[in-house]
């Protein structure tokens, strides 16, 4: 029998999370990396291939509808019904091929989009109600991990198919992958919780995220935080072009290299942050993203830059941002109020998604005016400072909300494991 005040968090539990965020990574990454090399390939036009940004906005604007995760049905029913969606719209998309069903197939992407940020929401959810502040580090690297393991699918191993097979079996090969993956929840027979609104409770409400000091103090510090991420990542490709790496290159180090670095940068954080703590684990991943940010700044102020020292800072950089997700994921979940998680979470991630929008702008523009190194080193200020906020920044749920719904973490049938209530 698990206790769920331990410091462990049970494997399966681990399982479940992994791949759930693994589902909507395959998602998202394949949308994002490998189908315009899909659609140029079949001839769609640079101007048509744009407009698959606006398949990013369900996740920027899905704390609009998270309110209705915390009051309705449970995290099971969402997370179930969500897996279910993604793979009827992938055997949907398998009968839409881009070259002659562009349309209809962008539609159809952006039901699937979301769909998975709904999910997205219920798993959140699902992550703050099955652990506590002892264990939290261990689910967020679980949640990390699988974010990982679903880019290198979506945009890694499905590319091949698709060139090798064709569009059809390429997105049958998707809705197995999702399949696959929801088995875990599947099994799990008291996965997640009841909804908030049960019980006579409040019902969930943007005025009560906003009343919760701790998450505007915790949004504060991801404003300043994930700024100087986002500053740093986002001129990644294009630095790499400039400094005249070969398309293959960059191709392996955005890729699998990258992907690769995360996951095991994923299990050093994990490892890390438990041990260390959420302070000090922000800490010291902020003083090496930081380092690394310096690093990248002083490589491209040579008029000539040296393509080794870039490829290094480059997967260097990959794994610090997933150390740095694994930190600030934990911390983020200690900032929700148990009585509306998807809610207050779903506020965290949309800021974050907007934020990431807003830093590629303004990365741009300070890269074409005063160069890639001013860039760096805004980015480095930016963590600096992150790093210096990390002493005042809450970490632990607020003695008013300790309170909650009874919870349970998720199981397998073979498994009676003990509900607890959240403290």
């Amino acid at each position: 029998m698990f206790d769920v005040g331990s410091r462990r968090l049970p494997a399966v539990a681990m399982l479940v999370l992994a791949g759930l965020y693994a589902a909507q990574s395959i998602t998202g990454s394949m949308v994002q990396t490998a189908l315009p090399v899909v659609l140029r390939d079949a001839g769609v036009g640079l101007d048509q291939i744009g407009y698959l940004s606006a398949l990013f906005l369900p996740w920027a604007l899905k704390f609009l509808w998270a309110p209705l995760v915390d009051r309705f049905f449970t995290q099971r029913t969402w997370i179930l019904s969500c897996q279910l969606g993604l793979i009827a719209t992938f055997l949907i998309a398998s009968m839409l091929p881009p070259a002659t069903q562009l349309a209809a197939l962008t539609g159809v992407l952006l039901v699937m989009a979301l769909i998975a940020a709904t999910q997205d929401i219920a798993t959140d959810s699902l992550g703050v109600h099955a652990t506590t502040t002892d264990n939290r580090a261990a689910a967020s690297g679980a949640s990390t991990f699988g974010g990982y393991l679903g880019f290198l699918v979506g945009a890694g191993l499905w590319l091949p198919v698709y060139a090798a097979f064709g569009w059809q079996i390429s997105m049958l090969a998707m809705a197995g992958w999702i399949a696959v993956l929801t088995v875990p929840s599947f099994m799990a027979r008291r996965l997640g919780t009841t909804s908030a609104n049960q019980g006579g409770r409040a019902r969930p409400s943007f005025r009560a995220a906003f009343a919760n000091r701790q998450l505007i103090a915790g949004l504060g510090f991801l404003i300043v935080y994930q700024t100087g991420v986002r500053l740093a990542v986002s001129l990644t490709g294009p630095l790499m072009v400039d400094a005249g790496l070969s398309l293959s290159t960059i191709g392996w180090i955005k890729g699998i290299g990258g992907a690769l670095a995360g996951i095991v940068a994923a299990l050093l954080g994990t490892t890390l942050t438990q041990w260390l703590g959420i302070r000090r684990g922000l800490r010291l991943v902020g003083a090496f993203n930081m380092l690394v940010c310096l690093a990248l700044a002083f490589v491209m102020s040579n008029t000539v830059p040296n393509q080794t020292l870039v490829i290094v800072a480059e997967l260097l950089l990959a794994a610090g941002v997933a150390m740095s997700f694994v930190a600030l994921y934990a911390a983020k979940m200690n900032w929700c109020s148990p009585r509306q998680v998807a809610t207050d979470f779903a506020i965290l991630q949309s800021a974050d998604a907007i934020l990431a929008i807003a830093a590629g702008v303004a990365a741009g523009q300070l890269g074409q005016h005063f160069g890639y190194p001013a860039v760096f080193v805004v980015s480095a200020a930016l963590l600096a400072l992150g790093i210096a906020l990390v002493r005042i920044l809450p970490v632990h749920v607020s003695a008013g909300e300790t309170s909650a719904p009874a919870t349970t973490v998720p199981t397998l049938p073979t498994h009676e494991l003990k509900q607890e209530s959240y403290s």
